[in-house]
């Protein structure tokens, strides 16, 4: 079996994935997820799909201790070439779909559709989340980005299938090499209802779901329509 689409984008990306628009709002990002831990220094964390690594080291810049996980070897060498010896982070190689962690974490991040939205089925995205469940200690919290139905169905977009709600794109990107490379790949949009029911089913409880902002995650941020994610904030029994 060939390599997935999101295998072959991220193979070989990881100094090319530093230069993406996005990783700007890293700052930002990490001050909300430490008013989310209240400032607690003691609680340990879990970034799924880290990519480079850039929400698992500033949290260890600021004293927290972190397991960052990636499929993509790239991702990971590139993650830790970053690292110094002060850092409480560990980066490993691991599919978000085989997580073995039984209720070691306070916090599952899965941000900027980190192996989340970018699988072929809707089970394996569930699994991914069953996952980081299992991987929470009682009362911990995940934090997920999600791709926002509402935005394609309003825009119309051509490449929107509108009953499986995937999108097919074509990317041209420059590998760390200097190649051009062309991904055909897909990727999921949910509704806020469908996130929230599919959490609530797997014990996740006081789910609550905000607009999002690069780089200025609040819960201020009233959902709507028009952001390309929204941001969910779950708590585990």
């Amino acid at each position: 079996m060939g390599a997935k689409w999101y295998e072959d984008l991220y193979d070989n990306y990881g100094s090319s994935y530093e230069d993406e628009s996005f990783v700007s709002g890293t700052l930002g990002e990490v001050d909300f997820i430490e008013k989310e831990l209240n400032f607690n220094k003691d609680k340990v964390i879990l970034d799924i799909g880290c990519g480079t690594g850039r929400h698992s080291i500033e949290l260890a810049k600021r004293g927290y201790s972190v397991v960052g996980i990636d499929l993509s070897p790239s991702m990971i060498k590139k993650a830790k070439s970053k690292l110094t010896d002060k850092l409480d982070v560990k980066f490993k190689i691991k599919d978000a779909l085989d997580l073995n962690y039984q209720n070691k974490f306070d916090l599952a991040l899965i941000l900027c559709e980190g192996a989340f939205s970018l699988m072929e089925n809707d089970k394996k995205d569930y699994k991914i989340l069953e996952n980081a469940y299992s991987s929470l200690k009682k009362n911990g919290k995940l934090i997920i980005t999600v791709l926002n139905a509402y935005k394609q169905f309003s825009e119309e977009n051509g490449n929107f299938d509108l009953i499986t709600q995937r999108e097919n794109f074509k990317l041209d990107i420059i590998d760390d090499d200097g190649k051009d490379k062309i991904i055909k790949g897909e990727q999921r949009y949910y509704f806020p209802s469908e996130i929230k029911w599919r959490l609530n089913r797997i014990g996740f409880y006081k789910i609550d779901i905000f607009g999002c902002k690069l780089g200025e995650f609040s819960r201020n941020r009233e959902f709507n329509k028009k952001d390309m994610e929204f941001l969910v904030i779950a708590q585990k029994e």
